[in-house]
């Protein structure tokens, strides 16, 4: 079974162009989706949210991760939207996952400039377990921080099925809740009429408004 550790962002004073946020605090909840989505498709999965990135690298280390996922939100001049994305090497195991989470989140997101780029991060380098670093978007342009805090569950989903692809692990998508039903009917009675001309009128405006019904007796 495949073990991940999702690192999100705990950069708490980095805040966010729309919404009164944080890169810590929207990064948490897409982790926390992600998270959600990898377990119900079969993915062990480790979260490392608030510790130093030192002791996230030690903890997937010691969990012993397939795979080392930092989750992140950018930022440059408040123009700029797109994902990005960091792996160690290329080629190489980060770049393949890469390149697999890439290809669900890059369409979704509402940014242009995307691309996937070698880096030393340490984040990127320390880990046992190759690793695919992403930046979602840039939450300094406030169109894109609207996008990430409207959709946080989305981007979650989106880098879980890009992480299934990577493993060759089948996505099991979210069961949809059901509608209550109790097998019961219940009538609702428009009128009483004295006249039979009347309760005709009035079925005949029932049908064109497109509801079902009949005169009784």
């Amino acid at each position: 079974m495949a073990k991940v550790y999702l690192s999100p962002s705990n950069q708490t004073d980095n805040r966010y162009a729309y919404g009164n946020t944080t890169e810590a605090v929207q990064c948490g909840k897409i982790a926390d989706a992600c998270r959600a989505a990898l377990e119900r498709s079969g993915v062990t999965v480790k979260v490392g949210h608030m510790p130093s990135m030192q002791d996230k690298c030690k903890e997937s280390n010691a969990f012993g991760a397939d795979l080392h996922v930092p989750i992140h939100t950018n930022a440059f001049n408040g123009k700029v939207s797109g994902p990005r994305m960091f792996c160690y090497s290329v080629p190489g195991k980060g770049y393949d996952a890469c390149k697999a989470v890439f290809a669900e989140l890059a369409p979704l997101s509402p940014g242009a400039s995307e691309n996937i780029q070698q880096a030393s991060y340490y984040e990127v380098r320390v880990p046992s377990a190759p690793t695919a670093y992403i930046e979602c978007e840039f939450h300094d342009n406030a169109a894109t921080a609207k996008w990430i805090v409207e959709h946080t569950v989305d981007i979650g989903e989106a880098i879980a099925r890009g992480i299934c692809d990577y493993f060759g692990v089948t996505f099991k998508e979210k069961e949809q809740p059901k509608p209550a039903t109790t097998g019961k009917l219940y009538r609702v009675q428009v009128g009483a009429f004295a006249v039979r001309a009347n309760a005709e009128k009035m079925l005949r405006r029932l049908k064109d408004a497109g509801f079902e019904g009949y005169i009784r007796e």
